[in-house]
């Protein structure tokens, strides 16, 4: 019995040793990871205060610059800016306005092509001997003819002959129509004695052309205003041979003076174009045309007003 006492002694203390060392080795094992745990606190700590030092330090930076600006726009040379700003302002419409003027006038002569030297001859030499030319104009490119002849055809005959001499630019419109001849003359012209001077078939014409092959076309732009509209720059004439197309490219936008202005309306020689054919204008960001004529194309641009973007969230 008391070797049975003895043995259970000495296995009792000896799990009492082994208890006693694992309990060690695991306090030392946790010891050892709370070390590491207050360790990476201390340096997440660490650069959480670091990064709150920085900021603090940029923010300081930030605030003493603008402070620094905030005194420089507040110094004698930056009092007047807005004041030298409306003047220039003023100065650049005043001087917009006179080179506005200048290319108008430039425009006027632009337009005005000279005849050529013999088309006296030239027209004398294709009246059939039927007819006879009672006057003649001449505005700028245009020649205007007013005659009268004996037959129907012999008209016609003309505007071939004048069209073969290249005196046109494309070929000429005629227009004819029955003369009335008492009215044009009087009774007592038509009647002498007892004979009747008359004859049938009398007839009035008038043709009309485009001497030379070159047309001139003058755009100019404006700020679309509901009483006025103020230039945006000078006239640009553009020369295009009678008859060809030709093209105005970006018309959609247009920037001038560091503004940038969007396209409203379209006025040419004073009527406007349509919707549908602005808006396809719009599209295509190109205003397309025959030259038939000297044409004034008035482009007219509201300012583009600037949005905030939209906030998300």
């Amino acid at each position: 019995m008391a070797k049975a006492n003895g043995i259970s002694k000495k296995l009792l203390a000896k799990k009492d040793v082994n208890f006693f060392a694992e309990f060690t080795a695991n306090a030392a094992k946790a010891a050892r990871m709370l070390g590491y745990g207050v360790a990476v606190g201390f340096l997440v700590v660490f650069v959480v205060l670091t990064f709150i030092v920085a900021f603090f330090i940029r923010n300081t930076i930030i605030k003493g610059q603008i402070r620094d600006l905030e005194n420089t726009l507040a110094g004698p040379e930056y009092a007047s800016l807005e004041q030298d700003a409306a003047i220039l302002t003023e100065q650049l419409n005043d001087m917009t306005n006179y080179y506005y003027a200048l290319t108008q006038m430039r425009k006027t002569v632009d337009r005005i092509d000279p005849a050529p030297t013999d088309l006296p001859d030239v027209i004398a030499k294709c009246i059939p001997s039927d007819s006879y030319i009672a006057s003649y104009q001449i505005t700028n490119s245009q020649l205007t003819m007013n005659g009268y002849s004996f037959t129907y055809y012999s008209m016609v005959d003309m505007v071939n002959m004048l069209q073969k001499t290249s005196v046109f630019a494309s070929r000429p419109t005629l227009s004819v129509s029955r003369v009335d001849l008492v009215s044009e003359v009087g009774i007592d012209e038509i009647i002498s004695g007892n004979t009747v001077e008359a004859i049938n078939n009398y007839y009035g014409f008038t043709i009309s052309g485009v001497l030379v092959g070159t047309l001139h076309m003058s755009v100019t732009r404006f700020v679309d205003g509901a009483e006025s509209a103020t230039a945006l720059g000078g006239v640009e004439t553009i020369d295009v041979r009678a008859g060809n197309s030709f093209s105005i490219d970006g018309v959609a936008e247009y920037n001038y003076a560091g503004i940038t202005y969007k396209l409203s309306r379209i006025f040419v020689d004073g009527v406007q174009v349509d919707e549908e054919s602005f808006n396809a204008i719009v599209a295509a960001n190109q205003y397309v045309d025959t030259a038939r004529g000297n044409n004034d194309i008035k482009l007219y641009y509201s300012p583009v007003v600037a949005t905030d973007a939209p906030v998300e969230g």
